[in-house]
């Protein structure tokens, strides 16, 4: 399902929900009709809520918390990378590249080799 805007013959922009999903274009409702684009845009608006509450899809914000998001990432104070540690530690061990004591070595590999 999807909102679509229509242009009708007498100047007006209708806005439908349209279902595409036998292949043919079928409206399922006509949410109204303006010339005002700030009617339209509402229009719009109101018919991407029909939408959600028809299918009853969960809807995560991404882009209107952008305050909260910025607390987040502010708190965070270390990352560390446990699980590639583990799953390549011992694959590190066991082909034998802990026996490697080059120094240079060591430093491209330091989470692995400090085991």
């Amino acid at each position: 399902m999807f909102v679509r805007k229509k242009r009708n013959q007498n100047g007006l922009i209708s806005i439908q929900v349209i279902d595409k999903s036998s292949g043919k274009y079928k409206v399922l409702k006509t949410i109204g009709s303006s010339a005002d684009i700030p009617e339209v845009e509402q229009l719009f608006r109101d018919g991407q809520y029909w939408i959600k509450q028809q299918t009853k899809q969960a809807e995560i914000d991404l882009l209107g918390d952008q305050e909260m998001f910025s607390k987040f990432i502010s708190s965070i104070q270390q990352v560390t990378v446990v699980g590639t540690e583990l799953l390549l530690g011992k694959l590190f061990n066991d082909i034998g590249f802990d026996q490697i004591r080059d120094k240079l070595f060591r430093q491209l590999f330091p989470d692995f080799v400090s085991r």
